[in-house]
């Protein structure tokens, strides 16, 4: 469903400025409770305190030695010492975690090659359709849990016509739904992908939402990547954008894991190609942030801030889901994060009433996305008996 969500958005803003009862549940950013942006006073501290000659200068291509041992440490967290010494291990700035994805389906496929990725998605599609890509869908959900026999099943078709494939998982928090894979799911996953040895996979592990889960230990589950065979090239896509709050900034990265020497070699002359042929160099600022935040003194006043964002986006989405379950309004697997769906037959129909309404949601293919991170408690308590009315 070829949305521009970003347009959505742009109305219900507009619609605020004559109606404040308007709510816009449509864009992936974090508002706090006053609708007010910036939810990360040491970030926006930041941004005012780094000095002209750490943000005006061109930065180097792919981030420069510093930002790359930074990004890679950062995703990798505590088990980063444990990855480096058992896997090759490389990074690249990137314009966002899009700049990742969108570099990742330039650099690793050709026209008319097909992507996998499942049939609940962000819109890969768009940047697939301008790498004159096709979709091959594995169903995502079966019995209220990730539909581990589809995803081998199509994998396994696919792979009997197509070499090299680009595996897209988008965990944890999952856009749009909000699922959260469980450590057997991925484990499972990874056993599937080292299953088809005969072809080339490049698993494009997309956790942009790395930060907002709920679980535990979120970085744990990056110990699973050291189990995966030489055939397969793990593209990480980090998105700093996400993980500060500073969606304009446009701070990614593509950070290149594997067991192959010869695909690391190859990774980073690619991907600074193609950076330099696509938009030069990513943001010195966005570059600098994140180096700014990886020492340990301003980690720790950003980590106050995260928490007590992820506290509040939790209780949000703990108040929807309990009100739509009273009401019997069915959702796909709601775990942790920005997103839930709604269900409904008639998608843009619900949108439009609602639009009507003045709630602002996403229209998808078999149901609307309510994005809790932009909405207050107080928008939040009765939202589900409104949408209730048009479905």
């Amino acid at each position: 469903m070829a949305i521009d969500i970003l347009q959505i958005s742009k109305n219900a803003l507009e619609a605020q400025k004559t109606n404040p009862n308007v709510i816009n549940a449509s864009i992936g950013m974090f508002f706090d409770e006053e609708r007010k942006i910036g939810g990360m006073p040491s970030v926006s501290k930041a941004l005012r305190e780094l000095p002209d000659m750490s943000v005006m200068p061109y930065p180097a291509v792919d981030g420069g030695k510093e930002f790359k041992d930074n990004v890679i440490r950062w995703t990798f967290g505590k088990y980063e010492k444990q990855i480096r010494e058992e896997m090759f291990v490389d990074a690249c700035a990137t314009p966002g975690g899009s700049g990742a994805i969108a570099s990742t389906f330039s650099v690793y496929s050709k026209p008319n090659d097909y992507i996998f990725v499942s049939n609940i998605r962000w819109q890969y599609d768009r940047f697939a359709d301008r790498a004159h890509l096709k979709i091959y869908e594995h169903n995502m959900f079966k019995d209220n849990g990730f539909d581990l026999d589809s995803f081998d099943a199509s994998l396994n078709k696919l792979c009997d016509i197509q070499k090299q494939i680009i595996v897209i998982v988008n965990d944890p928090c999952h856009n749009p739904t909000g699922y959260t894979l469980s450590h057997y799911e991925f484990t499972r996953i990874i056993d599937i992908l080292n299953k088809y040895e005969q072809n080339d996979i490049i698993f494009l592990y997309d956790v942009a939402y790395l930060e907002y889960t709920s679980e535990e230990d979120n970085r744990i589950k990056m110990l699973e990547l050291l189990k995966l065979k030489e055939h397969v090239m793990t593209i990480l896509a980090f998105s700093g954008s996400k993980t500060f709050g500073v969606y304009g900034l446009r701070l990614g990265a593509a950070i290149g894991l594997t067991k192959s020497k010869k695909h690391i070699d190859q990774f980073r002359p690619r991907f600074v190609n193609e950076a330099r042929g696509s938009w030069s160099a990513t943001p010195t600022i966005s570059i600098e942030l994140l180096n700014h935040f990886s020492k340990t003194d301003n980690y720790k006043l950003f980590s106050k801030d995260l928490n007590h964002i992820k506290d509040i986006v939790a209780k949000r989405s703990e108040l929807f889901i309990s009100q739509a379950n009273q009401l019997g309004l069915k959702t796909y697997p709601f775990k942790s994060g920005f997103y839930v769906i709604v269900l409904t037959d008639k998608p843009m129909e619900v949108y439009e009433k609602l639009s009507e309404d003045g709630i602002f949601v996403v229209p998808m293919e078999n149901g609307i996305r309510i994005a809790l991170c932009s909405i207050s408690l107080k928008e939040i308590d009765g939202l589900s008996k409104k949408i209730q009315a048009y479905l």
